[in-house]
């Protein structure tokens, strides 16, 4: 099973969460893992947000996959809610009768997560006002 959700960032960034979904043997519970990715408006295709320039690059290769997972989620500039509607809407296609499980606990992980922050200033500039 797998959901891709795009969301518009500010800064004319989209944010694409892949959720992929695995039944559970002998059970009727679905584990779902993530993937962050994010595209430029100049970009063409999908990349991680942590590459192979980013100063953080080294954190993300010495941390476990749950950790990675998190800094990827906090570099792509996705918020809480849209992390939220992307389970939501995974839960409404394919867990129906199913329990969703979340093998990392993503739920009390996020509650922090706040997304890209835009002044005013910025989204007039943005805006080419």
């Amino acid at each position: 099973m797998l959901l891709e959700k795009i969301f518009k960032l500010a800064e004319n960034r989209e944010a694409k969460i892949v959720i992929r979904g695995q039944h559970l043997r002998n059970s009727n519970t679905i584990d779902i893992d993530f993937e962050f990715l994010i595209k430029d408006s100049n970009e063409t295709n999908y990349r991680p947000p942590i590459g192979l320039n980013h100063p953080q690059f080294w954190k993300l290769k010495k941390s476990t996959q749950e950790k990675s997972q998190l800094l990827q989620l906090e570099y792509s500039g996705v918020s809480r809610r849209q992390v939220r509607a992307a389970i939501d809407e995974f839960e409404q296609v394919f867990g129906q009768g199913c329990t969703v499980m979340h093998h990392f606990g993503i739920e009390n992980r996020i509650k922090h997560l706040k997304g890209i922050r835009v002044s005013a200033w910025r989204k007039r500039l943005l805006a080419g006002v």
